[in-house]
């Protein structure tokens, strides 16, 4: 998650969701919602070569935000590879097991529909297992936030600019993280990868705390 100063880089917008009656609940709590949540498995947030204490603290976030959009549908997309997966050569092998691949717990409740994925783009597995049209609101978080969640963010929005439909693609600054690592600060990959989702029309919200 982002400090309010580099939030204050970006041109991210103020979505409350702290008291009633919320925006969300007024906005985003119907049927004509999707909220895709994304990598928020044991692989990415518990255990394994890709597990990350930034993605296992936006697991209340998350589920905050999901206990405010009861009616909205909720999909989630997971990691599920071979032991052969071609993504292994640029990444280190992950959710090759039913283990890494379980929705975390705190999330489990919501997990009512899961569409499992090959590759760091959801878009393909949407493609092929939602009806994308049926949608005016799609709400995007989990991890990570310059892989997974921009490439399916830009690839969404700009699906339903191809097909002249008009449904919103949200981030949610606080409902989304990435990984820190020698070569990766999370904090400048986070940046950069709101910058290049506002750039291309998708719409960065922020928790109003």
């Amino acid at each position: 998650m982002l400090t309010e100063n580099q939030i204050s880089l970006l041109r991210v917008k103020e979505i409350q969701y702290a008291n009633k009656p919320t925006l969300l609940l007024k906005a985003y709590n119907n049927a004509r919602t999707c909220v895709f949540v994304v990598d928020m498995c044991d692989g990415f947030c518990r255990e394994g070569a890709l597990a990350s204490q930034n993605a296992a603290s936006i697991v209340n976030p998350i589920a905050t935000l999901l206990d405010f959009v009861p009616d909205a549908e909720k999909i989630f997309l997971v990691d599920r590879h071979t032991e052969g997966s071609a993504e292994f050569k640029t990444f280190p092998t992950h959710c090759a097991t039913p283990r890494e691949c379980a929705v975390v717990k705190p999330l489990a409740r919501f997990a009512k529909r899961v569409v499992f994925k090959n590759s760091v783009n959801g878009i393909f597995a949407v493609e092929k297992e939602v009806d994308y049209t049926a949608y005016d609101q799609f709400l995007i978080v989990g991890c990570c936030t310059d892989l997974c969640v921009l490439q399916l963010a830009l690839s969404l929005k700009a699906r339903l600019d191809e097909d002249d439909l008009l449904a919103n693609v949200i981030v949610l600054a606080d409902c989304v993280a990435t990984y820190d690592a020698p070569e990766h600060d999370a904090v400048l990959a986070s940046v950069f990868a709101f910058s290049l989702m506002e750039t291309a029309g998708v719409k960065i919200f922020k928790k109003l705390s």
